[in-house]
């Protein structure tokens, strides 16, 4: 493992942690103590993780997405529900108005810019045409009106 793989092993599981994701976490960190055996502060790290964590805290609990009411637990709860359907545009505007308040929250800094890559990836990408071949579709276009 390279010294920029293990760089994003660490950063994917750092973020899980404060996402509250332990199982991401808990993955990411066994990956790093397989490929990294002799690091000591790696695996105390690890063991320090599954001594703190209950197998309930493992199972996969289903996203809160809204109350009965519509009304969303938090807005970083709503951004993320937005997110998840694909309405990139207004989970940024959430994310955005969440930094103006507290501009201290670097997991909304994260999230951000993972939403901005989603965003252009999701983007269809356009075809590159050129002048002379919009030209030339107007005209075969304007010929095909003309009447004999």
């Amino acid at each position: 493992m390279s010294p920029l793989e293990r760089q994003a092993h660490e950063s994917r599981a750092e973020r899980a942690l404060k996402r509250g994701e332990l199982a991401a976490a808990l993955d990411e960190l066994r990956a790093l103590a397989a490929a990294f055996p002799d690091d000591p502060g790696l695996a105390a790290r690890l063991a320090q993780l599954e001594a703190n964590v209950s197998p309930q805290d493992l199972t996969a609990r289903a996203p809160i997405s809204s109350e009965p009411s519509g009304v969303f637990a938090s807005p970083m709860h709503e951004a993320e529900a937005r997110a998840a359907r694909g309405d990139f545009a207004g989970a940024i505007a959430l994310y955005r108005r969440l930094l103006s308040d507290k501009p201290q929250l670097e997991l909304v800094k994260e999230r951000l810019a993972e939403l901005f890559q989603l965003a252009q990836a999701s983007e269809a990408p356009r075809r590159s045409v050129s002048r002379e071949q919009v030209l030339e579709h107007l005209l075969g276009r304007i010929s095909s009106r003309r009447r004999p």
